[in-house]
């Protein structure tokens, strides 16, 4: 699939530099939206451990 950039290049290796850097911050941004995503799954999966020591601390002070 080619995708057509509407922009006044007279020598091609403008367009094709563009192109590349276009490309590489397109991967950038991927990787960046991935690294953020997994984050906030290990921050959501360390509330949820927190929270059922809490529980399970809670309870056994309890029957004490």
């Amino acid at each position: 699939m080619e995708f057509e950039i509407y922009l006044p290049c007279e020598p091609k290796w403008i367009c094709d530099s563009l192109n590349v850097l276009f490309i590489i911050l397109a991967i950038v941004g991927c990787l960046a939206f991935v690294r953020i995503v997994y984050l906030e799954y290990k921050k959501i999966n360390r509330v949820r451990r927190v929270k059922s020591r809490r529980r399970e601390n809670a309870e056994k002070t309890v029957d004490d």
